[in-house]
């Protein structure tokens, strides 16, 4: 809306907004999307149990790329995974299986 009579302020959730929910409708909306929605649940009991292992697998097993790759219960716990670490040789690694695929007979490799 651009009518200059009308006052609004564009606020933005979790900035401007210190009670918004964003952050559980955000996971509401992974686990119907991802865990709920491809199954064909009959019934509340069935609902229940697939519930219980989305949920399960949301904290124990999917990385969050807001927790840096980490699940919610390696945060919780404090058992963090600092992934920087591991990218420090990635480039160099890359380089030496190129270099090392190329003496062989694999032509997938070579630089176009």
């Amino acid at each position: 809306m651009n009518d200059p009579q009308i006052k609004m302020t564009h606020l933005i959730a979790q900035r401007d907004i210190q009670f918004s929910n964003s952050s559980i409708e955000a996971f509401n909306k992974i686990i119907k999307h991802q865990f709920l929605l491809p199954l064909k649940i009959s019934n509340g009991k069935i609902l229940g149990k697939e519930l219980d292992k989305a949920i399960f697998i949301y904290n124990n097993i999917r990385p969050q790329f807001g927790l840096k790759g980490n699940t919610p219960i390696e945060v919780y716990q404090g058992n963090v995974l600092n992934f920087e670490q591991y990218k420090t040789h990635f480039k160099e690694h890359k380089k030496q299986r190129i270099l090392q695929h190329q003496k062989s007979n694999c032509k997938i490799c070579l630089p176009n």
